[in-house]
């Protein structure tokens, strides 16, 4: 037993340090990813200390690791070089992370396949991300749900499709808002869009908006890219008071080192300002020494129609050369497939969600079907169970209201044949009256005393009348009770009718008064015994006076039920007194 009670015990201490290793490995997961958030290069060298002890953890523990190193890599710029991690990562989490684990890894995902130049693989892990986020707007991370328009506004951008870029540059700045973030580049983003839809007040507004950003929170150093940028939107929208305000926040001097956007925005602020030989200081140094192709096949279209214009064909042609060659050199079909291949992925995953939300629809609407049948089914039943059990009881009243009436008519019937027997002697007397001519002195006296015996009865039949109306109400309610008392078989309901009826004049059956005795009996085991007791001889009537006595009647109310003299019941009370102080 005690061997048993150490083993339980271990296994018991063992889960329980188990489960701290898990939250504590977990914990400086957390620690290490905030501290990406800021320094990724520092992150990444605390995590490379981790990995030996994760290693031992479980799938979830490796899992969350794996990801918080592609997050950290891609916070450093550094580029993937396969999918593969981030596909089992994908799978893992999609059968067992949470709503927040899926908006991340899809993220991610999205993130890696960017960096691998696959646009449409990369846009449809990015809308997934955006499923989740969206789907629990209270538990997303908001700051990554931003990230996300971020990138779809790249990439719509870089396959040319400016209308989808747009709508997620205005989703970007919508949560920067509501988040109270940095919205500098959000808004760049929603000018650099309206631009290229040709929607140049939009645009202008737009970066204005960067632009006054910037100066009024004086962080032209530390956003040199983005005023770079300022200056040549601002030269291509031909707002040069604007442009001319933007040189004047560029501390670098883009004549030195290796030539950057900063000479090609400059080449732009001097070519839109008519000054050819200024513009093409600055241009000639990205086609000499640049290495990026997009940016020559920029420069020699724009020096071309800028030598055009001025009038100079020989130098045109030399930059229509150069802008042809940098033009076969550029792949522009591949660029518009592209677009065309993304169209397709979005509109693939657009069907996708609306033929799930028709299927969740679906059901949603069958449950609810199935949900009302059933409580209509079970309103029915219960409106057929209290309609039926009503119409019984109505029944019932009914019969019982029918015998009481059938009752009374039977007694009221023989009333007026009593009434008639006594007319008809009536008649009979004063017939006989009549024939006695010879004793008329004694009958006129008879006929007198025949007539104030007729008022008396009158009287008298009008009281008896009274009487009848009041029995047949009591009679009525005796009845009830006896026969509710008889259906409960309860002594307290006879004894409560006995009471209600000893309220008028009421003359029991034999029966009633045995009925009576049982209640009794049955609430008072021995009374009768005590009766024997305390009288040896005891008639019927004093019986059903000590009975009478036993339930509390008073001496009217037992007058009424017994019908004997006053007297009499005020002698028997004194004899029976011991039933009064008797505790049973």
């Amino acid at each position: 037993m005690k061997k048993h009670l150490f083993w339980h015990f271990f296994v018991l201490v063992s889960l329980l340090l188990t489960a701290c290793s898990e939250d504590r490995s977990l914990g400086r997961i957390e620690q290490i990813k905030a501290i990406g958030d800021s320094n990724p290069e520092m992150a990444l060298s605390m995590l490379d200390s981790l990995e030996i002890e994760v290693r031992g953890k479980s799938d979830y523990i490796k899992s969350k690791y794996d990801l918080l190193r592609i997050r950290l890599n891609d916070k450093a710029y550094k580029l993937p070089t396969s999918d593969i991690m981030i596909k089992k990562l994908v799978t893992f989490f999609e059968a067992n992370g949470s709503d927040a684990d899926k908006q991340e890894v899809q993220y991610y995902a999205g993130s890696v396949y960017r960096d691998l130049q696959d646009t449409p693989r990369a846009l449809e892990h990015f809308f997934k991300s955006l499923d989740y986020a969206n789907a629990n707007p209270g538990k997303c991370d908001s700051v990554m749900l931003c990230n996300t328009y971020s990138n779809i506004n790249y990439l719509e951008y870089k396959v040319q499709n400016y209308g989808e870029s747009l709508k997620a540059a205005v989703k970007e700045l919508d949560i920067c808002r509501k988040i109270k973030l940095d919205a500098t580049i959000p808004f760049s983003h929603v000018g650099i869009s309206y631009k290229a839809l040709n929607k140049n007040v939009e645009a202008e507004a737009a970066f204005d908006s960067v632009y006054s950003h910037i100066v009024r929170s004086k962080t032209e150093a530390e956003n040199q890219d983005i005023v770079v940028a300022l200056l040549h939107h601002y030269s291509e929208l031909k707002t040069m008071s604007k442009a001319k305000d933007c040189i004047k926040l560029i501390k670098e001097n883009p004549l030195e080192g290796t030539p950057t956007n900063t000479c090609l925005a400059m080449g732009e602020y001097y070519r839109t300002l008519g000054l050819a030989d200024s513009a093409a200081i600055y241009f000639t140094r990205i086609l000499e020494e640049s290495t990026d192709i997009y940016a020559k096949y920029d420069v020699a279209k724009l020096m071309f129609d800028m030598y055009i214009n001025a009038g100079d064909a020989e130098k045109a042609r030399s930059y229509a050369a150069s802008y042809m060659m940098y033009s076969d050199s550029l792949d522009f079909g591949k660029r518009q497939e592209l677009a065309a291949t993304v169209n397709n992925a979005y509109q693939y995953h657009l069907d996708q969600k609306r033929e799930q939300d028709l299927k969740e629809e679906k059901e949603r609407y069958k449950s609810i079907s199935v949900i009302v049948f059933l409580a209509g089914s079970l309103v029915a039943c219960v409106t057929y169970i209290v309609n039926f059990k009503r119409k019984q009881r109505h029944l019932r009243e009914v019969a019982a209201l029918s015998s009481e009436l059938q009752r009374v008519s039977d007694d009221d019937k023989k009333l007026r044949e009593d009434i008639k027997r006594k007319e008809k002697d009536l008649a009979e007397s004063m017939a006989s009256l009549k024939r006695s001519s010879s004793e008329l002195d004694d009958v006129k006296k008879k006929l007198q005393r025949v007539n104030q015996e007729l008022l008396e009865n009158n009287d008298v039949l009008k009281k008896t009348e009274e009487q009848l109306e009041e029995k047949k109400e009591q009679n009525k309610t005796f009845i009830k009770l006896l026969h509710q008392s008889e259906f409960e078989g309860k002594a307290e309901d006879v004894i409560r009718a006995v009471r209600a009826a000893s309220k008028g004049k009421k003359e029991m059956t034999l029966a009633e008064w045995k009925q009576l005795y049982k209640a009794v009996d049955e609430l008072y085991p021995t009374f009768h015994e005590t009766i024997l007791k305390q009288h040896r001889r005891v008639s019927d009537k004093e019986m059903q006076v000590l009975y009478l006595i036993r339930i509390g009647l008073s001496k009217q109310q037992i007058i009424n039920m017994t019908d004997i003299a006053r007297v009499t019941i005020w002698r028997w009370e004194k004899k029976f007194e011991w039933v009064l102080t008797s505790e049973e």
